[in-house]
């Protein structure tokens, strides 16, 4: 299963914390343990619980976190979003 299709099914916290935490490209063990229960489905996780975002997710992830962020600069200037896309260089 993908993020994608999971997606609306997944905690909110857990959707908060995908979003909030652009750098990441494994799932930890817990939050595994809360898309699963939340879902039904069965996670491919490593040896230690932890499930590794695939291209595709982090793709998913990344066009969901440019709908939720407000592109308004700062009053030092510098857009809202610019963590997200320094990720991408």
């Amino acid at each position: 299963m993908t993020m994608s299709t999971l997606w609306t099914s997944i905690d909110p916290t857990v959707q908060k914390w995908l979003l909030d935490n652009p750098g990441c490209v494994v799932l930890p063990r817990t939050l595994v343990n809360r898309v699963e229960a939340a879902t039904g489905t069965s996670m491919t996780a490593d040896r230690h619980g932890e499930y590794l975002l695939t291209e595709e997710d982090l793709r998913f992830l990344k066009e969901r976190r440019r709908a939720a962020t407000d592109h308004t600069f700062t009053p030092a200037g510098v857009r809202r979003d610019e963590h997200a896309d320094a990720l991408d260089r």
